[in-house]
């Protein structure tokens, strides 16, 4: 079952849905980046989570009671694919995202790294990609690269900040991969999903001192993280997912580092040179003419 879609014209959806997830999903480098300087990883991640299910058990509840919306009962193989995703997706990549940043990386650096997703999915599906879409990938990648240096966040390297960028990539790739296995109710498997986060980070959390300054940056940070990036974009994300091809998805992540250096700048002021809007045009060019490819 997919999402619930009647009201909004066929043609609308599709085309606002991308826009839409890379609005959202690249918001979330920069209210990572204010959570922390208010909490611990694993605080952040737990608050965040609780959120996320609340948000997402009341959504769940409105679609069954109010709107009739059947849920299927998930079968073994349902469970299987649907635990592997959440733990990509939900734990793995939110996991090592965040540590990434709370090791002092500079969130360019690991927005560049995860913008390998792309490049990776061809080759984790086995796929044969044609010379046209790998020279876009390529280019797409370039244009990271360009916009990273021109940031100068290569100046704030640090191994394990890397090394977690390296994960967090390689989880979320893996995770997009099986995500268009999933043929249950996004919502409801969002429900699964968020438990699965939200019981794995509690025990973590009490392994580890609970470090949170309420604030109203915090809770803003957590609320969005919770609730625009870990619930609007990820309901998109799956609704792309069964609307298109893994690989043709995964191209949109060039994206989302162009727009968390807009976001950065907007909020924090960070200084945006040349280098960097030349690498966001050799990205947007990148996405462009691959999806158009992908479609044709």
């Amino acid at each position: 079952m997919s999402l619930r879609t009647d009201k909004l014209s066929p043609s609308i959806l599709p085309f606002l849905a991308p826009f839409l997830f890379l609005l959202m999903w690249s918001s979330g480098a920069v209210m990572v980046k204010v959570g922390l300087q208010y909490a611990s990883v694993w605080s952040f991640l737990t608050v965040r989570s609780a959120i996320s299910l609340v948000a997402i058990i009341c959504l769940y509840w409105l679609m069954k009671r109010v709107y009739q919306v059947e849920f299927r009962k998930p079968r073994a193989l349902d469970w299987q694919v649907l635990l592997f995703v959440g733990l990509m997706v939900q734990v793995l990549y939110l996991a090592f995202y965040f540590l990434a940043i709370g090791s002092g990386i500079s969130p360019g650096l690991v927005t560049l790294i995860l913008g390998l997703q792309p490049l990776l999915t061809p080759l984790f599906m086995g796929q044969k990609v044609s010379a046209t879409k790998l020279a876009l990938l390529m280019l797409g990648f370039v244009g990271l690269g360009l916009a990273v240096a021109g940031s100068k966040a290569l100046n704030e390297l640090a191994l394990s900040g890397f090394m977690f960028a390296i994960f967090a990539v390689t989880a979320i790739t893996l995770g997009t991969i099986q995500q268009a296995k999933i043929r249950l109710n996004p919502v409801q498997a969002m429900l699964y999903q968020n438990s699965l986060s939200l019981i794995i980070f509690s025990l973590i959390m009490g392994l580890n001192d609970w470090q949170v300054t309420w604030s109203g940056d915090f809770i803003l940070a957590a609320l969005w993280m919770g609730l625009v990036v870990s619930i609007g974009a990820l309901l998109l994300l799956m609704y792309m997912v069964q609307q298109e091809s893994a690989h043709q998805v995964s191209v949109l992540f060039y994206g989302i580092p162009m727009l968390a250096y807009l976001f950065d700048y907007l909020i924090f002021g960070e200084t945006l040179g040349q280098l960097t809007f030349i690498g966001m045009i050799l990205v947007a060019i990148s996405i462009m003419f691959y999806r158009r490819t992908s479609a044709r």
